[in-house]
């Protein structure tokens, strides 16, 4: 093996160092050595710079940005900075420092180029995304915000603002929960819990929020978490959609569905749904209920005498009488027609008779003045009693129903039936129909 000196070597792994260029030049600005692979930073790789003024090889406006930094290192200052090529293909860190001699005087100065154009393009791809970020946060359709961990909002766009109604001073002031509706503030604890934990990435809840201005909305949420390079929490990404009108709209939706058009009371639909429900939890936990079917008597005549409008408002003034009498938890519907039905949760089979001989008689006393002539009506109620042996809600209208019928066959009574069979055991007259 030949032998190799220190300065042979030296300048060997000069030449190889990868994205790496080393200048050496003395104190009249001439170059005494240039080795490494980022010598394009000068406008050439293959430009012959040795022995020559770097005044004379450099491009104007490439000695236009040097000479000041070899300048400087020759009065002992060190300076840094960062360019691209020619062609803007690499970037480069550039630092000039002086070179001196053994007793401490400036013999010229070195340049170290290094390529950090990875990191450039890295550091651009970032800008670029986060000013795409940027550009899609403050002009999203919906609200977005970012907030700590512990909900603290730390920023917050404009559709959110105007979804809220707060000032972004007044809600960066505020926590997420201070705007949260009370009866939601426990309905997404569960998810928060699962997406810090990292058993889950994001979800989507709706809650309400108050405004501003006071009055409630009604939103989508929807809530990811963005963590650190260690993976510690580092905040959350809130999506919020105002569905107010939506809500609304399907609260109103299942106002009709749910309710007789006419009396604004429950209707037959509602009406089996709740039945069904009350007959399983008699079945299941051994509760009583009573259903009562009341039909108004010979309400035909009153179309036929006084116009269906009168009828309407009859059958209005029914409806409203039978609210006002009975409990929050009772329900009642109106099934069609002249046709009513009260649906008497926890109640005994002799209290529910006990409320059938009331509303008869209520109905019995509620009419509507037409031309200074009160209209009235009087009520066939039957009973059909709920319990343990019921064996379904079907059945129950069945039953209730006959026994209505057989009241009005009794001309005008209160019927009480139980079973598959209507047992018409109890009898309450009420007065004469009067038109």
């Amino acid at each position: 093996m030949s032998d190799l000196s220190a300065g042979s070597v030296a300048l060997s792994v000069l030449r190889t160092l990868p994205l790496t260029s080393t200048l050496v030049f003395d104190d009249e600005l001439r170059f005494v050595l240039a080795a490494g692979q980022a010598l394009e930073c000068f406008g050439s790789g293959d430009l012959d710079l040795e022995g020559r003024l770097a005044a004379e090889v450099l491009p104007v406006e490439r000695w236009e940005i040097y000479e000041p930094l070899f300048n400087a290192a020759l009065r002992g200052e060190t300076r840094n900075l960062e360019i691209w090529s020619i062609g803007e293909t690499h970037c480069y860190q550039v630092e000039v420092s002086p070179l001196c001699g053994e007793a401490g005087e400036i013999l010229g100065g070195t340049a170290i180029f290094r390529d950090i154009t990875p990191r450039k393009h890295a550091e651009e791809a970032r800008r670029h995304a986060q000013e795409r970020f940027e550009l899609v946060f403050e002009q999203a359709p919906i609200g977005m915000a970012l907030l700590t961990p512990d909900g603290r909002w730390v920023r917050v766009n404009q559709a959110l603002l105007k979804i809220t109604g707060y000032s972004s001073d007044e809600l960066l002031r505020k926590t997420f929960h201070e705007i949260t509706h009370p009866d939601d503030l426990s309905l997404d604890t569960e998810h928060m819990r699962r997406l810090l934990l990292g058993e889950i990435r994001d979800y989507q809840i709706e809650k309400r929020y108050h405004h501003a201005q006071g009055h409630v909305i009604s939103a989508m949420l929807s809530v990811s978490l963005v963590r650190d390079l260690q993976g510690k929490p580092l905040h959350l990404v809130a999506q919020i959609q105002d569905i107010t009108e939506r809500k609304l709209m399907e609260e109103r939706l299942r106002h009709l569905a749910e309710h007789d058009a006419l009396t604004g009371i429950r209707n037959r639909r509602l009406l089996e749904h709740e039945l069904r429900q009350q007959v399983q939890r008699c079945q299941r936990y051994g509760e009583q209920a009573a259903l009562l079917v009341i039909d108004l008597d010979d309400f035909k005549q009153v179309n036929d005498l006084h116009g269906h409008k009168t009828g309407d408002d009859l059958l209005k003034a029914v409806a409203h009488e039978l609210e006002l009498r009975l409990r929050g938890t009772d329900l009642v519907a109106r099934l069609g027609g002249d046709e009513f039905a009260v649906l008497l949760p926890g109640t005994s089979a002799e209290a529910a008779q006990r409320v059938a001989k009331d509303l008869a008689r209520v109905i019995g006393d509620c009419g509507v003045t037409v031309a200074d002539q009160r209209i009235a009506t009087t009520a066939s109620v039957g009973v059909g009693v709920i319990d343990r042996d019921t064996s379904s809600h079907e059945n129950v209208l069945i039953e209730a129903d006959r026994a209505m019928y057989s009241a009005k066959d009794a001309r005008h009574g209160v019927l009480f039936g139980h079973g598959a069979g209507a047992n018409a055991s109890i009898t309450v007259r009420t007065a004469p129909n009067t038109l």
